[in-house]
């Protein structure tokens, strides 16, 4: 159905309300509140609604199943039309064996569990009458309601059916309905067949039972123009109308999607209403492929009726051909949510923890390569990063897959941008720039940070979307998928602006690698990037592996976050604590004397480059005319002392 389907007013099997309530009309609006109020109360407001409250049809009609008794035999052994199954159980066979002492053998219940849509409606129905009480939803699977009806219909086959009569066609049935060589029987409610008594469905329990339903709803194209919807609606108040349905009633015996109708004194002088008001409906689920999900559904009930699968293994089956897993604190389906959880926080916590170091006077040296407020946000840039995976906990949508760009690349900015900030006002020869960067370096980080925030403001633009991961056979799960051009252009840049900050790192670096007074942190700060560089390589490969495990994918990304953060933290800021813990009472310790004789070194300088050395051997390093080339100028850098 789409923009050119031509026809105004559509009838359909309010078996596809869900794949088709997109393409129809809301009638809401177009026909009489009052007229919608009058099915309301009853099965339409569960198989006519498309999303929350769209309705986007009303039923002409409704087939629904009952349980055919051949009377017959009730009333010869003297037995009573069974409301449970237990009680159907044990009539069968008794009815039974003393017909085949007669040498009669009847058909005592056909079970109609086949390999069609009767045989979907039958499974459906069965387990819907095993809910606690008549207005508890369907149960949910692997309930225990749900197990139990399972349990029952394979009790029912091997103790009065077997797997060729529950096996057996809709044809087979109807033979039977026409020779009457049965004693129970279910099958769609057909007025046609008067010979037999008909009578709910039975249930778990007395005065629980269970129908699907079938039948037609009729709605509106909504892709026509506004008259021709006012026009059409008319046609559907009318065919619609309780006085039509009324007819329709009475006259043909059909069954009424308005409930009222079997409480008027003039229809139930007809009809049997205390009959069709015992019937409890229910619609099969709503699904946009249903054609597809039906197959799969009795599919995986043969494999326990007929197979040897247990019944919360097929329940289990059943619920994964729909249901959406996510990443959560519950043990219920997995423990990793849980476990990663408690690692990921305890690492935060002793991050930001680690700080408290700062605070003890003795420890400054260790801490001399940055001011201590840039030292902060590195620290906290890692706890970002790591935190990055909280979003990856239950369901996802647009807004938490933009966040995670921007949580990374916010804890990127905050992990490097300072370094790059000593790289700079630490360079051999002091400029213009690296003073201003030096008096400015707040507005310096502040520059990264809003090119940040305004990039992630773009994504919005074109944000991501999610998507359900479809998994035969396994479990279905949801991904962030960026399908926009402008969207992709965004991430991309995101991603060039990060490798631009690492190469600028990199190339000062190389500059500044023999500068003594920052010797051991150069060389820590080379680690922190080799080591972003090979969580970003995993990552892209990562990218690239199709895998179908929305467990292992928040593993996988999990411990990304976690090599990430961790390697930026302990190449940047850990080492210290630790060079601490193990050098803080060894007075010959070469760190603290590199420090203690930079402090001396740059006692006269002025403050502005209070961490800056310039320690220029005048004698083993002198510009002249042949050292002019800028890679010979940056091998002199290099070598600088």
């Amino acid at each position: 159905m789409n923009k050119k389907f031509e026809y105004d007013i559509i009838f359909y099997d309010n078996v596809y309300t869900t794949r088709f309530g997109q393409h129809l009309a809301n009638l809401k609006g177009l026909i009489p509140d009052e007229h919608i109020d009058l099915y309301k109360p009853g099965i339409a407001s569960r198989s006519c609604v498309y999303g929350k409250d769209k309705w986007v049809g009303l039923p002409v009609s409704f087939d629904f199943a009952v349980l055919y008794t051949n009377f017959n035999y009730i009333y010869k052994y003297n037995k009573t039309i069974p409301t449970t199954w237990e009680e159907l159980i044990e009539t069968s066979k008794y009815i039974r064996d003393e017909e085949e002492k007669l040498n009669n053998t009847l058909m005592t219940y056909n079970g109609l569990f086949n390999s069609r849509e009767s045989g979907t409606c039958t499974f459906y129905e069965f387990i819907y009458s095993f809910r606690k009480e008549v207005n508890d939803d369907y149960p949910e699977f692997p309930s225990k309601e749900a197990i139990e009806a399972l349990e029952m219909m394979k009790r029912m086959k091997e103790e009065i059916g077997s797997d060729l009569v529950f096996k057996s066609s809709d044809d087979y049935t109807i033979e039977k309905l026409n020779n009457g060589k049965f004693i129970f029987l279910k099958y769609w409610y057909t007025p046609t067949f008067t010979n037999y008594n008909v009578s709910a469905i039975p249930g778990g329990k007395d005065g629980i039972s269970g129908s699907t339903i079938g039948g037609y709803n009729i709605g509106i194209n909504d892709n026509i123009k506004y008259e021709k919807k006012v026009a059409s609606a008319k046609v559907l108040t009318f065919i619609t109308s309780k006085e039509i349905q009324k007819y329709m009633v009475m006259e043909k015996n059909l069954y009424s999607g308005i409930p009222s109708l079997y409480e008027d004194e003039e229809v139930c002088k007809v009809v049997d209403c205390k009959f069709f008001k015992s019937i409890q409906l229910t619609p099969r689920p709503k699904m946009a492929d249903y054609t597809s999900y039906s197959e799969k559904f009795r599919n995986a009930l043969h494999k326990f009726l007929y197979g040897n699968k247990s019944a919360k293994e097929v329940l289990i089956e059943i619920k994964d051909i729909t249901h959406i897993y996510t990443i959560s604190l519950s043990l219920d389906d997995s423990s990793v949510g849980m476990v990663f959880f408690i690692i990921c926080t305890t690492i935060s916590v002793l991050m930001i923890l680690s700080l408290l170091v700062l605070i003890k006077d003795k420890d400054k040296t260790y801490f001399e390569f940055l001011p201590y407020d840039f030292w902060i946000l590195i620290v906290f840039g890692s706890v970002i990063i790591l935190n990055t995976y909280l979003l990856g906990y239950g369901e996802k949508n647009s807004i938490k897959c933009n966040l995670v760009t921007l949580f990374i690349s916010f804890g990127f900015t905050l992990n490097l941008v300072p370094v790059l900030y000593k790289l700079i006002i630490n360079f051999p020869e002091p400029n213009a720039k690296t003073q201003w960067v030096s008096r400015n370096r707040y507005l310096f980080l502040l520059i990264f940070i809003t090119i940040d925030i305004v990039l992630f403001l773009l994504t919005f633009i074109s944000p991501y979307s999610v998507k359900n991961k479809i998994i035969n056979d396994g479990k279905n799960f949801q991904i962030c998928h960026m399908d926009n051009g402008f969207g992709n252009f965004i991430v991309i840049l995101i991603e060039v602006i990060k490798i631009i900050i690492a190469i600028l790192i990199l190339g000062m670096i190389f500059i500044e690698w023999s500068l003594e007074n920052t010797y051991y942190d150069i060389r820590f700060i080379t680690l922190a990037i080799y080591m972003n560089i090979v969580s970003e390589v995993l990552l892209i490969i990562f990218f690239y592996l199709k895998v179908n495990n929305y467990i292992l994918i928040f593993e996988l990304h999990t411990l990304f976050y976690i090599l990430f953060s961790l390697s930026n933290y302990i190449f940047i800021y850990g080492f210290r604590l630790i060079w601490k813990f193990i050098k803080v009472d060894n007075e010959d310790d070469v760190y603290i004397k590199k420090f203690r004789e930079n402090n001396i070194k740059i006692s006269s300088t002025s403050p502005t480059f209070a961490h800056t050395t310039l320690t220029k051997n005048t004698s083993n390093h002198k510009f002249n005319p042949s050292v002019e080339k800028l890679s010979n100028r940056i091998l002199s850098y290099h070598y600088m002392k």
